[in-house]
């Protein structure tokens, strides 16, 4: 079974300017992630500021909200950008292109880089030749910036540098504090990394901003980055990318439901912020991205009428739909 539990947000919900509710399925990978937690805090604004009743429900991951969507068990979800292109193209993980998959909103950032401890004096991943790096089983996307960002430093993974895996990032991190591994490729922040900082200093390895067009040829939707100032035991202002997660839905969406939904939730978006530090990364300014998937046309009427679409973006738009 693919759905493995149901949040209902809003069921006492009695419909909006006494209108009857519409009722949205809006897939998210299971709770205990920050991810889920997100979902649940929009799903309950869109179903407090619209005509619309949000039923949240938690699948097995990523892998499968594709599929669930194109049963017709979800009109929207989340995924990151880069599973987001996969699923779009049936590329990565995903054996078939799903591509009625629209982006109604781009929002909070996940920050990769490669980093090591101060003791091994690796300064730079060119410093990584003939080292042990290790990323985790569980990130397909981790283990894909890892090895183009070696190859974007002429390092040939397996060949110039010996490849390791971790079951989590515990094992990683241990694995680095005591020795086993020279770096570690993945996701910053968390109480992993946190504990780690404790103990010995952290240094990210830059991918400067020169480096990022290499990698985005190979792996569409990440984008450049710097480290913010509030990762724990992590040193601001380091050049590193992205990724993004992503609000979607059914192409087949209706125009009006998905100009409702990305409504609502940029002009709330200061009662969002409250809730959380990542929900706060659903900036306005960053809900339109150059994506490698189009834009639903609900979302870009909003967008239109906000000033928040440009021209380019509408040149990429019309490239991604073959017009």
């Amino acid at each position: 079974m693919i759905i493995t539990g149901l949040l209902v947000i809003g069921m006492t919900y009695a419909g909006y300017a006494g209108q009857p509710a519409r009722v949205i399925n809006f897939l998210t990978i299971p709770p205990g992630l920050s991810s889920y937690a997100i979902s649940v805090a929009q799903g309950q604004l869109i179903s407090k500021k619209t005509n619309l009743k949000v039923i949240v429900q938690p699948t097995q991951g990523p892998r499968v909200i594709p599929s669930v969507m194109e049963l017709g068990e979800g009109q929207v979800g989340t995924l990151s950008s880069p599973v987001s292109y996969w699923a779009y193209t049936g590329t990565g993980e995903y054996k078939k292109p799903y591509k009625f998959i629209r982006v109604l909103q781009s929002g909070d950032p996940t920050y990769f880089s490669m980093i090591t401890t101060e003791k091994t004096r690796i300064k730079s991943i060119s410093d990584l030749k003939g080292k042990r790096v290790t990323y985790m089983v569980t990130s397909l996307a981790g283990k894909n910036v890892m090895e183009i960002e070696l190859q974007a430093f002429g390092l040939t993974p397996g060949k110039d540098v010996i490849i390791q895996r971790a079951e989590d990032t515990a094992f990683a991190y241990r694995d680095l504090e005591q020795g086993r591994t020279d770096a570690v490729s993945g996701t910053l922040g968390g109480s992993k990394m946190a504990e780690l900082a404790t103990k010995q200093k952290i240094v990210v390895l830059p991918f400067e901003a020169d480096k990022v067009p290499f990698l985005q040829q190979r792996m569409p939707g990440v984008f450049p980055s710097i480290t913010p100032d509030d990762i724990s035991g992590v040193d601001a202002g380091v050049p590193g990318v992205v990724t993004p997660m992503l609000f979607i839905a059914r192409a087949d969406l209706g125009d009006d439901v998905a100009y409702q939904m990305v409504k609502a939730l940029i002009e709330n978006y200061d009662e969002l912020k409250t809730v959380s530090s990542a929900l706060a990364e659903w900036k306005p300014e960053v809900a339109v991205r150059d994506l490698p998937i189009p834009y639903h046309p609900g979302a870009i009427k909003y967008y239109k009428e906000k000033g928040l679409w440009s021209a380019k973006t509408d040149q990429l738009q019309q490239k991604l739909l073959g017009k």
